[in-house]
């Protein structure tokens, strides 16, 4: 492809390198990832978000902690319900709806946000 056609802008992937910056300003006013067990901790400022933003954090977070210590970047429905950050049954119902609005994507039932869209989540936060 040609990189001058200005068309190739339009082209996103999932290889696509994450600006580590804007990420970590996106998430260090929601989370701390624990260093010796990996665990995501949620700050009073993620509880008082709604349910799509608290996904989108979560993911945003996963897709952190796994760029810092190589963890898995999805996770699954019953991974986020057991970390009870909303009532259970809202958790399939807000994935579903980010799914369908193709903010997020699923692969073998784990759901991850793509790298390409981290930048949209942290424009959607600055709002």
């Amino acid at each position: 492809m040609n990189e001058e056609n200005p068309l190739s802008k339009l082209i996103v992937s999932e290889a696509q390198t994450i600006d580590n910056g804007a990420l970590a300003d996106l998430l260090v006013q929601y989370i701390t990832i624990h260093k010796e067990t990996n665990n995501i901790d949620f700050s009073a400022n993620f509880h008082g978000l709604g349910n799509i933003e608290k996904i989108l954090i979560l993911l945003a977070a996963i897709k952190a902690r796994n760029i810092l210590l190589d963890t898995d970047d999805k996770l699954t429905p019953l991974e986020i319900i057991k970390l009870e950050i909303m009532p259970e049954g809202s958790v399939k119902g807000t994935l579903k709806k980010l799914l369908d609005a193709n903010e997020i994507k699923s692969e073998k039932g784990k759901y991850f946000l793509p790298n390409y869209k981290i930048s949209q989540v942290t424009a959607r936060f600055k709002k």
